[in-house]
């Protein structure tokens, strides 16, 4: 197998722009998410949570992102090893598959967190929409997580179709057969 492109987000974008492309995202979907609910629900009353427990939810959003990445992989036979880390008081999941993934998969991986909890804080607002703005400012912050996943879709996409992806240290190298 030959390399056909090596993708390091960090050192072709930078910590500051990926920061700065977050928030601003973020920014974004929460004002193109919660104008439309506020009108779906205009008259209903906007109830509190305990807001520490709006925070453990935010935290605690970011691990099921990375348990969402692992899902598609284990259902296609994947193998992986495990790591956990907490990192600025979130747990983090270091995960590194065993072996080189098939392009379809990687991106099926990469898709399925932002899928699976827009569906998830959509039906939720729908369910309960006395809460449905801590569901858009949930949505918005995964959204935000989302931004380097986006990144990685739009260089894998670019990749020939019978390609596979191996993640290493801090980047993604594109492998070809020849």
């Amino acid at each position: 197998m030959n390399c056909w492109k090596t993708i390091n987000i960090s050192k072709d974008y930078g910590f500051y722009r990926l920061s700065f492309l977050s928030i601003l995202s973020m920014i974004i979907a929460f004002i193109i998410i919660y104008l439309p609910i506020n009108f779906i629900f205009p008259t209903t009353h906007f109830k509190e949570w305990p807001f520490l427990l709006f925070i453990f939810l935010l935290i605690g959003l970011v691990p099921f992102h990375k348990f969402l990445h692992i899902v598609p992989l284990l259902l296609s036979g994947n193998r992986m090893a495990y790591q956990w880390k907490v990192y600025l008081f979130i747990p983090t999941i270091r995960v590194k598959p065993c072996y080189s993934t098939k392009k379809l998969y990687m991106l099926l991986s990469l898709m399925t967190p932002f899928i699976t909890v827009t569906t998830l804080f959509t039906i939720l607002g729908f369910h309960f929409p006395s809460y449905v703005h801590y569901f858009c400012i949930a949505t918005a912050f995964h959204i935000g997580i989302c931004i380097s996943d986006f990144i990685f879709i739009k260089q894998i996409l670019k990749a020939p179709r019978k390609c596979y992806i191996e993640e290493f240290e801090d980047s993604f190298e594109v492998l070809i057969n020849k």
